[in-house]
C-alpha cells in the first residue's frame, strides 16, 4: 500500500508542475497591469453587452405596452358606442321623450367613463383668463364686466388629472387694448395701407 501512496503523490506532484508550467508568470509590473486592464476591459464589454440587451428588451416591452395601452379604454368606449347605435334606432318622432332619455343616459355613461379615467371639465366662465388653461378665440368690450375675465365658453376644456388635456376656447372681456396690442394693430394697419 505504501507504494501506491507514493505513486499517487508522485502523480499529484507532476499534475501541479504541469499546471504551473502553463500559467503565465509576468516578468514585471507593467505586464501585470496590462493583463489586469485586459481582464477589466473584457468585463466592461460583457456588462455593456448585457446592458444593451436589457435596454432592447425594455424598449420592446414598452412598445408592446404602448401598443395595447388604450385597449381597456376602447372597450369601455365601445359599450357607449353600442348604446349610441341602439339610441339611433329609436324613432325620434314617435317617442321623443324616450329618445331624449336614451341620449341623456349615454351622456351620463360617457361622463362616468371620463371621470373614472381622471378626466374632468374646466369651469373658466367668470374667472380670470389664463392662457395655460384657455385659448382666447374672441374679445369683447363690456364695461359692466371685469377686465380680463372669461365671459363665454365656445368649447369646453378638460384636465387629465393635473395636466391640461384640452384647453377651453373662450371669449375674454377687455376694457381697452393694452399699449402693446394697440401698437401692433397700428403697425398692421400701416402695413396694409402700404400694401394697397
Amino acid at each position: 500500500m505504501g507504494g501506491e501512496e507514493t505513486e499517487h503523490e508522485i502523480e499529484l506532484a507532476s499534475v501541479d508542475e504541469d499546471e504551473e508550467a502553463f500559467e503565465l508568470v509576468p516578468e514585471d509590473e507593467l505586464e501585470v497591469q496590462k493583463m489586469r486592464a485586459e481582464e477589466l476591459l473584457g468585463q466592461l464589454q460583457r456588462v455593456q453587452a448585457d446592458f444593451d440587451n436589457y435596454r432592447k428588451r425594455m424598449d420592446a416591452r414598452f412598445q408592446e405596452a404602448a401598443k395595447y395601452a388604450s385597449e381597456s379604454i376602447l372597450l369601455k368606449v365601445l359599450e357607449i358606442y353600442d348604446n349610441l347605435e341602439r339610441a339611433l334606432q329609436v324613432d325620434f318622432e314617435k317617442d321623443p321623450k324616450g329618445a331624449r332619455e336614451g341620449i341623456a343616459a349615454i351622456k351620463m355613461q360617457m361622463e362616468t367613463l371620463l371621470r373614472n379615467e381622471g378626466v374632468r371639465p374646466m369651469d373658466p366662465l367668470g374667472k380670470p383668463f389664463d392662457p395655460y388653461y384657455q385659448h382666447s378665440v374672441h374679445k369683447i368690450n363690456d364695461p359692466e364686466k371685469p377686465d380680463g375675465v372669461v365671459v363665454e365658453v365656445y368649447q369646453q376644456g378638460y384636465m387629465l388629472r393635473e395636466k391640461v388635456l384640452r384647453p377651453a376656447l373662450v371669449v375674454v372681456n377687455r376694457h381697452e387694448a393694452p399699449a402693446e396690442e394697440e401698437e401692433q394693430e397700428s403697425k398692421e394697419k400701416g402695413s396694409e395701407e402700404d400694401g394697397e
